[in-house]
């Protein structure tokens, strides 16, 4: 789990992305996990889950790239809503 002060190397303040926010919520919540539990599976605090959630920081890359890597999710979808929720590599 990182600390309050490795999370400030990893968001940083919402500059303006909301599509990704909410594209991750959706994602959570097809997955049916929890805050605490999505944010344990990629090595992060629930808080951090929440504020991107709720828009207060934006998701850096090395977490856009563990929830693409631990969930399976369309990096392209994640971040934009253009096509499939998870990827073609994750149904195989």
């Amino acid at each position: 789990m990182l600390t309050t002060h490795a999370v400030c190397d990893i968001i940083h303040t919402y500059g303006g992305d909301i599509l990704i926010s909410e594209n991750i919520r959706t994602l959570r919540k097809e997955l049916n996990l929890t805050q605490t539990e999505f944010a344990k599976r990629i090595y992060v605090s629930r808080d951090v889950i929440s504020n991107v959630e709720l828009k207060r920081v934006e998701p850096s890359e090395l977490i856009i790239n563990a929830i693409c890597t631990e969930f399976g999710a369309n990096e392209k979808w994640l971040r934009t809503g253009e096509g499939e929720m998870f990827s073609a590599k994750s149904t195989e």
